[in-house]
């Protein structure tokens, strides 16, 4: 019994920022395989997403875009603390474009619809918050 209280106090230290974990209403799994993962991104009106991070480099297609809010955040004391937020115009529908592995952020939707995005990722090797922390 005390080794599972101690492996579940250890994991909550941890917590899986990874974005179908951490962020799953705005994270939907269209197709996952061994090489590669396609989520459907959804924010409404008005919301935030949780705090989460991508690991792989992917492919984003912007179906419905709308202005957001772009909010970076790193750790401190294993808490996850908002360190720069930048706003965006909408990008034109249909644009697609390539963007790295992203470290802990979250999107506000400023518009007045839902932002609605489809972003294809090329998986590798699991990652955590930690790995994105500048030293």
């Amino acid at each position: 019994m005390l080794t599972l209280l101690l492996l579940a106090a250890a994991f909550q230290d941890h917590p899986n920022y990874e974005a179908v974990v951490a962020a799953p209403d705005s994270h939907q799994i269209l197709l996952e395989d061994d090489k590669v993962r396609v989520l459907r991104v959804v924010i409404p009106a008005g919301e935030t997403e949780p705090v989460h991070l991508h690991c792989w480099p992917s492919i984003m297609y912007f179906e419905q875009p709308q202005p957001i809010t772009y909010i970076s955040y790193q750790l401190e004391n294993g808490a996850p603390v908002m360190i720069e937020s930048k706003d965006a115009p909408a990008m034109p529908p249909a644009l697609t474009v390539s963007i790295g592995p992203e470290g802990l952020h979250a999107i506000r939707n400023r518009g007045t619809e839902p932002f609605v995005a489809v972003r294809m990722e090329f998986k590798g090797e699991p990652c955590s918050a930690e790995d994105f922390e500048e030293n």
